[in-house]
This record gives C-alpha cells, sequence and structure tokens, in this order.
C-alpha cells in the first residue's frame, strides 16, 4: 500500500468512526465554494484571453463540465509542467465528464449531454486510475473515494475532514476545528443531477468571532448552534454545530436548468460582493439558470430566516421567515468583456405569504414593487470586467439601494436616503513578470443605510447575517492580496484588509448595522461613510498550504487583526498562529 494511500484510509477510518451510519445519505453539479480553486479558474480564464466564453465569471460557484473544458483549453500548446499538473487535477477531480479511454468529450450515456463541442485533437490530458486502488473498491482514480458510471447513473462519495489547532496569543487561549462529513454528487440519466454534503463541526474560533456570536447571537454561515467547553484543550466559548448543502436539479433541454436546495451563491468578480455572497448561513432557494448564446441569466427565488434561534422562546418555535427574489444578467459582448445587471427584493407578508408578482422571472422588480406601494426593499446593481492583454482583470461593481435626484441636485449627497456603494478591483497575473505570482487590489465603499430598511424583517440580511459585505454597510475598505503557487503542490498567499467603519452608540443607529431599523438615524442630513463610532481595522493573514496527496493539504496560517476604536472598551487585539490538515474542505476565513 503507497503512503498516500494509506494516509487517506486513516482519514476513511476517522469518518467512519465519527459519523454514524444514518447520516451517510444516498446544467449539472455545481462546484464548492473554494476561493483557491475559483482563484485558479479565474487565472485560467484570464491566461487564455477569455478563449472560453461559456464562463460568466460573476456567478460562482462555477459548473464542473465548464471548468473541465476550460483546463482543457489551458494547456493548448506546449504547456509548462506546472499547468500541465493543475489542469490535470481539474480532470481527476471531475472525472464524471470524461470518457475512460481519456477523450474530453461529454456525450456519454450516463452524464448530462453538454451543449458545446471541443477541439477534435486528442487532449494531453488523461482520464486516470490509481496504481493501487484500496480492495480494487475504494480510489480507483486519484481522488474520488467511491465511484459509480453506469448507463444513465453516476455517482461519486468522498469524505470531508478537516482538523487544525492554535493559539491566539493575545488573549492566551487555544483555538480549535474539529469537522467531519461526507459529500455525495450524481446524476440520473441526462437530465437530472443531485449534490448532498453533511458535515459535524466543533470548534473554538478567535475572539473577535466569538465577540460577534455574543453580539449577534450567530456563528457566521451557520444556523443552530450549541456551546461546549474542552478541559483536554483548555478553552471555553466552543461552539457545536451542524451545517449542510444539498440541491437536485433537472435541466429543460438545452439550455434552462433548475436547482432546488438549500445553497450558498456569490455574484461578483472580486473578494467581496456587494450583490450577494456567502457569507451567510445556506438558505433555501428555487434557481433557474439559462445560457444562451453570449448570455446567462440567472433566477433565484429564496425562503430566509428573519431572525436566528437565540430570539424565540423554545427550540420547538419556528424561526420568522422572509424571501427573496433575485436574478441578474449576464452578457459577453467580446470574450474579454462582461457586463451583468443584478436586481434583488427582500420582502415579507402577513402570515409569511410568498409576493407571487415577484415569481415572474424577466420583470423588473421595482416596478412590482412600486405597484404594490412601496413595501418592500429592492435593490439594483451593475458589475463589469475587462480582461486585458491575458495578464491583467480589471472589475467592479455599483449597488444602488435608494437615491433621490433632487436632494443631489440640490448639493444634498449626504441625504440619508441616499444609499449606495461601489467596488472596483484589479487582479494581476504573473505579476511583474514573475510565474505564478498572482496580485490583487480591490476597493470597497458602501454608504450608511445601504441595505437596511424600515421594517426590520425586510432588511437584506439572513438569519441576522448580511448578505452581501460581512461589514453590512457605512464602511470603506481596500485589500491588497499576493498568491504565488510555488511549485504545483504548493501554494503561498498573504492578505492585507484595511478597514475604516463606524459602529452604532446606545439605540442609534448610525448605518453600519443592516439588520437594525433605519428609523433609527440620526436625522436626515449630514450623513457620510465612517460615521458614528470611528473605528479602524487592519486584518493581514498570511499561509502555507501544501497538497500532500490527491485532496489533502497541510496548512499553516498566520493572522493579525486590530481593532481600534473610538469606545476603547470596543479596541481589540488578536494573534493568531493555526496549523491544520483538510481533505475535500475549502477553507473559511472570517474577515471583518
Amino acid at each position: 500500500m503507497s503512503t498516500s494511500t494509506f494516509l487517506r484510509y486513516l482519514l476513511l477510518l476517522s469518518v467512519h468512526a465519527c459519523i454514524p451510519a444514518s447520516l451517510v445519505l444516498s446544467q449539472n453539479l455545481l462546484l464548492d465554494m473554494d476561493i483557491d480553486a475559483h482563484h485558479l479558474y479565474d487565472r485560467m480564464i484570464i491566461r487564455t484571453g477569455s478563449r472560453d466564453s461559456t464562463i460568466h465569471t460573476a456567478i460562482k460557484p462555477f459548473w464542473r463540465h465548464d471548468v473541465l473544458r476550460l483546463a482543457e483549453s489551458y494547456i493548448a500548446g506546449t504547456p509548462a509542467p506546472a499547468d500541465l499538473w493543475q489542469a490535470q487535477k481539474i480532470w481527476d477531480q471531475n472525472n464524471e465528464w470524461i470518457v475512460s479511454d481519456g477523450r474530453p468529450t461529454f456525450d456519454t450515456v450516463y452524464v448530462h449531454a453538454d451543449t458545446y463541442t471541443l477541439t477534435a485533437r486528442r487532449s494531453l490530458l488523461q482520464y486516470r486510475r490509481s496504481k493501487r486502488p484500496l480492495w480494487n473498491t475504494f480510489y480507483k482514480t486519484p481522488y474520488q473515494l467511491y465511484e459509480v458510471d453506469v448507463p444513465d447513473f453516476y455517482l461519486r462519495v468522498n469524505p470531508l475532514i478537516q482538523f487544525g489547532a492554535g493559539r491566539e496569543t493575545v488573549e492566551g487561549v487555544n483555538t480549535f476545528v474539529n469537522q467531519r462529513g461526507v459529500s455525495l454528487r450524481g446524476g440520473v440519466g441526462k437530465n437530472v443531477f443531485f449534490q448532498t454534503q453533511f458535515y459535524d463541526s466543533q470548534v473554538r474560533l478567535p475572539q473577535y468571532i466569538n465577540q460577534y456570536t455574543t453580539d449577534l447571537g450567530v456563528v457566521p454561515g451557520v444556523g443552530l448552534y450549541k456551546n461546549f467547553n474542552s478541559a483536554f484543550f483548555d478553552f471555553s466559548n466552543g461552539r457545536d454545530y451542524l451545517q449542510a448543502l444539498a440541491y437536485v436539479g433537472v435541466n429543460f433541454g438545452k439550455y434552462i436548468g433548475m436547482q432546488l436546495g438549500h445553497n450558498q451563491f456569490f455574484i461578483g468578480d472580486g473578494l467581496r460582493s456587494l450583490f450577494l455572497s456567502d457569507f451567510s448561513t445556506p438558505f433555501f432557494s428555487l434557481k433557474f439558470n439559462t445560457r444562451i448564446w453570449k448570455f446567462h441569466y440567472q433566477n433565484i427565488f429564496a425562503e430566509m430566516a428573519a431572525d436566528n434561534f437565540m430570539s424565540v422562546t423554545g427550540f420547538s418555535e419556528a424561526i420568522p421567515k422572509k424571501y427573496m427574489a433575485a436574478h441578474y444578467l449576464s452578457y459577453k459582448p467580446t470574450p474579454h468583456l462582461t457586463l451583468g445587471l443584478f436586481e434583488a427584493v427582500i420582502f415579507d407578508r402577513p402570515g409569511h405569504r410568498f409576493e407571487l408578482q415577484y415569481l415572474n422571472p424577466v420583470i423588473l422588480f421595482r416596478t412590482i414593487e412600486g405597484a404594490l406601494g412601496s413595501p418592500d426593499n429592492v435593490l439594483i446593481g451593475f458589475n463589469a470586467r475587462a480582461d486585458i492583454r491575458q495578464s491583467i482583470s480589471v472589475y467592479g461593481q455599483v449597488i444602488l439601494d435608494d437615491i433621490l435626484v433632487r436632494e443631489i441636485l440640490d448639493g444634498n449627497l449626504d441625504w440619508w436616503g441616499n444609499k449606495f456603494g461601489h467596488q472596483l478591483g484589479v487582479k494581476y497575473i504573473d505579476a511583474f513578470g514573475l510565474p505564478y505570482l498572482d496580485a490583487q487590489v480591490e476597493w470597497n465603499t458602501v454608504r450608511p443605510y445601504t441595505y437596511s430598511h424600515y421594517q426590520a424583517q425586510s432588511n437584506y440580511s439572513n438569519y441576522k447575517q448580511p448578505l452581501a459585505h460581512p461589514l453590512g454597510a457605512n464602511f470603506n475598505e481596500w485589500i491588497f492580496s499576493l498568491r504565488y503557487q510555488a511549485t504545483p503542490r504548493l501554494l503561498l498567499r498573504s492578505s492585507l484588509y484595511l478597514i475604516r467603519t463606524g459602529e452604532d452608540a446606545d439605540s442609534i443607529s448610525f448605518g453600519s448595522n443592516v439588520i437594525v431599523s433605519n428609523l433609527n438615524r440620526t436625522g436626515d442630513f449630514g450623513h457620510r461613510v465612517g460615521q458614528g463610532v470611528a473605528t479602524d481595522i487592519m486584518y493581514w493573514s498570511s499561509g502555507v498550504h501544501f497538497e500532500l496527496t490527491p485532496g489533502v493539504f497541510l496548512d499553516g496560517w498566520m493572522m493579525l487583526r486590530s481593532k481600534m476604536s473610538a469606545i476603547p472598551e470596543r479596541s481589540q487585539e488578536t494573534r493568531l498562529f493555526q496549523l491544520g490538515v483538510r481533505y475535500n474542505m475549502a477553507r473559511r476565513e472570517e474577515i471583518f
């Protein structure tokens, strides 16, 4: 038995020991929300000069067959060994879209029939088989624990594992993460597919996240949780929670597909999104995707939590609901330019009824909202991206919540109802002529009270967590990021976030917390970004990530966070160093 097979076997045994058998549950499939993987795909798109114009990069997560085609296109010609290694890894991870003789095709009888064609030449990439499958049943291919490929049905089953431990030196406490779960994805025939992920978590988070949980009653990205202490690791304020993402999808012909389930989304090309991000806990949604010619049109109809479990009187009481309807139209007039239009509406009705008029998939929601008496929270946004010379990508967003042109023309830009924000960013691939060094600079700013509403349940949040930027509103942020792929297996990265915001004081809202009613504002005029309790946050993190064997990463991570507040009691210093190992799980870093 090889060393790599032995390591994965040990991890598999830990999953079997920690997860009851009853929990292992038995267009196409979406990729995971992995920031490192999506950066690799984006890098490939920029480097190829956007030859593959079928991917609209602002709509995440991507589809698996799209990145498979992207990888095949990326290594056209004479690729460098590192490029070939990365592209082959993508094929290994998504091999349900490749027939076993190595041809890059999507017309097998058991998977979705792709609507695009690939080059006729034989690919440099191959359908790889493991040299030593475990008991001739598991790991027949490098990245899949268990796989089935028979006529009209395919299945991939993989474990999800993450262990890590560290030390927060300022507070003098240990941090810890212990996550175990399972992932299943598959398809029935050509038009039905499904995916489910389930994992159990016990974590002790850094103190600034614990403070966030204490203030709002939520763990970022999580729903119901329990508190626990550990005498063995000598910490308190630990969190124990279950998390699940699952959906089933159906394709209606070549151009339209539907997905129903619990998931997370991200709309944008930046490290942050002012439209819709994966910061909040997963929510239930019905999503339609229409892709034809140069268009990708996405509709989302979602049911969300208007509060959290800490605010109800007992575990048997249902959390209040609210609803969202959103659509995003992406248009690529050329392979190098992408334009997008976003609109979303958040609403609630007596008895928690869905407003049926918002089911119209092609209407401007603002017109409906006005006809209903303007009771809801509507946001409109514009997204743009331009790729230049196969090395630079310039992108940006503008989000508009409310605006009154008369006040602007009168010179009153500081009127409270002028609620908008913008993003501007640049990605530089192979920066300064150094291969595999990628740099990114991003600027985000959002005016006070943006995303908020006079009705508390109509704010732009889910489970008391912002649906867009984690900071909510009333902030100015600069981000500087470097990534260096030192070897095919070794990634080095470093990021610096410089944030200026204004927090609330007492019961007065200065416009940063989107879940607070904007009726609690200080007045109608004189509002500016950063008003309130002046707060400066510096967040720096650096990491070393090594892929030891397919899907298994060793992580070393260091983080410094400094929060300076005009109220000294709110100032906070965090220094954290953590080591860990993860298997088939993406990193999640809470930056706010």
